[in-house]
């Protein structure tokens, strides 16, 4: 490593840096909460979360007509913060989703992720979820959604 500092003349240029302080400032008292609650408590409550989503989705939306499955480890150990939640119309039901205020995360080809917060998402929000999905199916409201991939999906 060259102790000579060499600015790319690009924009990667912008990427490596001291972080601002007004951007950083938050950090402070987000670490707070983060450690007050503990990163054990955190996690416990994050398993639970997305049991219970995956509990939700193979009870109420695995049959016909809405043929949504899981795609997430069962395990906890292997097992993140995020349930993959499958469909052949998961693009579209990602779409219909967010026009009902619910942010998840698409992956090609068939997975809505969704990632229940520990720290500010509720029980109740995630069986709101389950429900948006349900209505969304019964309604056939992502077929009012194209199937062509956005940018950011």
């Amino acid at each position: 490593m060259s102790l000579k500092f060499e600015h790319s003349l690009n924009a990667g240029g912008w990427q490596i840096s001291s972080p601002a302080i007004l951007s950083a400032a938050p950090l402070e008292g987000s670490l707070k909460v983060l450690m007050e609650a503990g990163i054990d408590a955190i996690r416990a409550k994050s398993l639970k979360m997305t049991s219970y989503l995956t509990s939700l989705v193979d009870e109420v939306l695995s049959q016909s007509p809405f043929n949504f499955s899981i795609g997430t480890p069962r395990e906890e150990a292997r097992r993140g913060g995020h349930v993959a939640i499958e469909h052949q119309e998961a693009l579209r039901i990602s779409e219909a989703l967010r026009s009902r205020g619910v942010v998840p995360d698409f992956r090609p080809p068939n997975i809505i992720r969704v990632a229940p917060i520990p720290l500010y998402n509720t029980f109740h929000e995630i069986w709101q979820v389950v429900q948006h999905l349900k209505d969304i199916i019964e309604k056939r409201e992502y077929e009012r959604y194209s199937n062509q991939r956005k940018a950011i999906s």
